[in-house]
């Protein structure tokens, strides 16, 4: 028999078998090779199956557990708030995804409760537990070192949908917003390297998404300028917590050190967030390094504050208001037409130039970009 014929029989007989209450939801779907067993049919055929249940919503795949029925609610009976989990509600970057959030969700009928996880597993998952029963749905910037893929997992088995933004976790092919952060990291390298820096350290914030993709455009705008990577000028997070801005200060300033020890050191910096580029400056002033005569320094994410910081500090700007805007659309189509397709939307990035690296004031740009994914992420 034809394998379309085999796979949308299979689809049939678990539809029914769900429908009629013998996989209950949030029970959990025989393995890929107890169906094979069970109708005599290769893996592809049963994966095609599944495949087609999940993209009408009845199962739903939980990486590293298995396939379970999905939790169906009436749109009616879902309630009218939304939760964001924010890094940090004291950073001017989560302070406007916040105000973009909290304004599309009432544009929709929706308010907004913010909870702040402090890059925190442990005080995410707690949050995941208190709300997920009394909210429509997530949006969520997860904590570095993210060990909560149940939690997620159980909320799409209940029905509860979230969004990812700022970073997201790749295991997980739902909805998210993002900066275009290969882009923003090129950009900012590449101006170093046009202004003759060759030796170009980074000052990396805690692991993410966004720390990968940026040093994958830092690598980039080498590799077009035929410069070696050299792992030793990727400065270290060190694991020591302090709060909010004071941890940034001190990543920054403990970086910048160990980078300008080395038997060669950089002349210029390239600081990933722009809280870590504070500290990074104000080490640099401490020791009496003239900035940018002598170590060249860019930021990123464009803090109202960095035009303020002594030398006015070049940045790699991120539309956050715009952010949590879309994040919050995102969601709320995801509560209405819960079988569409994810969403990975990414928004352009802007480097604006200041005396950090150069006397003069300019704009660069990037393009946005928006996919709707099938699969992967």
């Amino acid at each position: 028999m034809d394998e379309p014929i085999l796979y949308r029989q299979i689809y049939h007989a678990l539809r029914e078998q769900i429908q009629s209450g013998h996989y209950p939801p949030g029970a959990q779907l025989p393995t890929e090779s107890d169906l094979m067993q069970r109708f005599g049919v290769s893996r592809v055929t049963v994966r095609n199956a599944l495949a087609l249940l999940q993209q009408e919503g009845w199962l739903v795949r939980i990486p590293a557990k298995g396939t379970f029925v999905r939790q169906r609610e009436s749109p009616n009976s879902v309630p009218k708030l939304i939760a964001l989990l924010a890094l940090d509600v004291q950073l001017d970057f989560f302070g406007k995804i916040i105000r973009g959030a909290e304004q599309e969700a009432a544009a929709h009928g929706y308010k907004l409760l913010v909870r702040s996880t402090d890059n925190d597993a442990e005080k995410e998952r707690q949050c995941l537990l208190e709300l997920q029963s009394h909210v429509a749905g997530f949006v969520i910037a997860p904590a570095t070192g993210n060990q909560n893929h149940a939690h997620y997992g159980q909320l799409l088995v209940q029905g509860v949908p979230f969004v990812f933004v700022d970073r997201y976790l790749p295991e997980f092919n739902v909805d998210r917003v993002t900066s275009d952060n290969v882009q923003g990291g090129y950009l900012a390298t590449r101006h170093l390297l046009e202004l003759g820096r060759r030796r170009i350290g980074v000052i990396a914030p805690r692991k993410s998404t966004s720390f990968t993709e940026r040093l994958r455009g830092y690598q980039k705008a080498l590799q077009e300028f035929g410069v070696p990577f050299d792992p030793a000028l990727v400065g270290d997070s060190v694991s020591k917590r302090l709060d909010g801005w004071e941890e940034y200060l001190y990543q920054g300033r403990i970086q910048a050190e160990a980078l300008l020890d080395l038997p060669e050191p950089p002349t210029a910096l390239f600081a990933m967030n722009d809280c870590l580029a504070a500290g990074t400056l104000r080490y640099l002033r401490e020791r009496g390094i003239a900035v940018p005569e002598e170590v060249a320094v860019v930021g990123y994410d464009g803090m109202e504050l960095s035009d303020l910081m002594s030398p006015a500090l070049s940045t790699v700007e991120q539309q956050s208001l715009r952010m949590g805007a879309e994040a919050v659309r995102l969601l709320v189509r995801r509560i209405r037409e819960p079988e569409s397709l994810p969403q990975h939307v990414v928004l352009p990035v802007n480097l604006r130039v200041r005396a950090s690296s150069t006397a003069s004031t300019a704009l660069v740009g990037s393009s946005l970009r928006l996919a709707s994914v099938k699969g992967g992420g």
